[in-house]
């Protein structure tokens, strides 16, 4: 931090150029990381942005500061989706210009964000395919990271590869590789590894593994990434829902936190955030008893995320106000909004996880008319 500041100062004294993105980039990190001002951090972000956008040559400063401040500062502030493009066209001219890994990198934090951000599965999973070749053969650890990425897609879609890319040694699975980064204390391996896996368990809807793999991810040095703000709303959402199970108010203490949170980060981007805090907010009412509230939070929910395009949220939303429902013993309704999330997770493409839900909820006892009202796209009623 000292270091950032004193580069931050230099450059605002003698005058900006290409070196001083990193110090800007590293200075709006921290003052978010450290100190919790946003809106600091969204002013240097955009800072950033600038001077790499109007800098007259590209250099693999302001390449690497470009990609390093997407993934790090900015996807808080920013449409993931705007951010995936950006990323997309930011390979492109690395790999134009010969700056392989920079462009790698990218690409892959482009995918991660057109994950996030709802974009169809299949379509992510063919790039991901791709990515993997060309990172086994230019950047091996990179490439490994790409690899849980892309077995978190798979788990979704239920069509795993199989075979696992050859790494040399004994690394032939996800367990073998998690052994190989804890004999090296490759921090950032483990972490991906746990990230993965607690995704998985939470969509299956296990949340007895999503607390084990949340355990071992917190055991670790967390930086501020997309990855882990997602592993914090996800962590409210279970709490929640076992605090309605009997958890006790320990549960029902985290959920608010992390409600808490995400009051902050809706504030810097609506389009990312507005629908994760309404989803947190149904499930707080519903902790507490206040049916009409809760019923209002998670419909507003579901049409936020319909309404910012992340199909697969607006099925997380339906899916918990469907089981929100059930615990209320309106079951029938009930049905009616899981049929609702089935649709939009087979529109994701995840396939797996509707199939799950399918069963897990007896979705074949759903009359088959008067469901259309959930997801049209251009109506306002659910």
């Amino acid at each position: 931090p000292f270091i950032s500041c004193a580069l931050v100062n230099y450059s605002l004294e003698n005058g900006i150029c290409e070196e001083s993105v990193s110090a800007f980039m590293m200075f709006g990190y921290f003052k978010v990381s450290l100190e919790g001002k946003y809106d600091e951090g969204c002013y240097w972000g955009s800072v950033v942005f600038k001077i790499v956008e109007e800098a007259y040559v590209q250099t693999k400063t302001t390449l690497n500061s470009d990609m390093i401040c997407t993934m790090y500062l900015n996807f808080l502030y920013y449409p993931f989706k705007e951010l995936a493009f950006r990323l997309m066209n930011l390979y492109q001219r690395c790999m134009a210009l010969g700056e392989i890994e920079i462009g790698l990198y990218s690409l892959s934090f482009s995918l991660n964000l057109s994950y996030y951000g709802g974009e169809k599965l299949s379509l992510i999973l063919k790039s991901m395919e791709e990515l993997i070749e060309l990172m086994v053969k230019h950047i091996k650890e990179g490439s490994q990271i790409a690899l849980l990425n892309k077995m978190l897609v798979e788990d979704l879609t239920g069509n795993p590869a199989g075979d696992f890319p050859d790494f040399g040694g004994v690394i032939r699975d996800e367990d073998s590789l998690l052994i190989h980064a804890d004999a090296r204390k490759n921090l950032l391996l483990m972490e991906a590894i746990h990230v993965k896996r607690f995704n998985s368990a939470f969509w299956m809807g296990d949340y007895t593994k999503a607390n084990k793999c949340s355990e071992a991810i917190l055991a670790l040095p967390r930086v501020l990434k997309i990855q882990l703000v997602f592993h914090t709303f996800y962590t409210g959402l279970i709490a929640f829902e076992m605090h309605r199970d009997g958890g006790g108010k320990e549960q029902l203490a985290k959920g608010k936190d992390v409600l808490d949170k995400m009051k902050i980060w809706s504030k810097c981007s609506t389009s990312n955030f507005d629908n994760k805090l309404l989803l947190l907010e149904a499930e707080c009412h519903a902790s507490m008893c206040d049916i009409k509230a809760a019923k209002v939070a998670f419909e507003a929910s579901g049409r936020s995320a319909r309404d910012h395009g992340l199909i697969h949220e607006q099925g997380l939303a339906c899916e918990l106000y469907g089981k929100f429902l059930t615990s209320i013993v309106e079951a029938d309704e009930a049905l009616r909004w899981f049929k609702c999330a089935h649709t939009c997770y087979i529109q994701w493409g995840a396939a797996a996880k509707a199939e799950w839900l399918w069963t897990e909820h007896n979705l074949g006892l759903l009359p088959a008319a008067g469901d259309d009202r959930f997801l049209n796209k251009h109506g306002r009623e659910w």
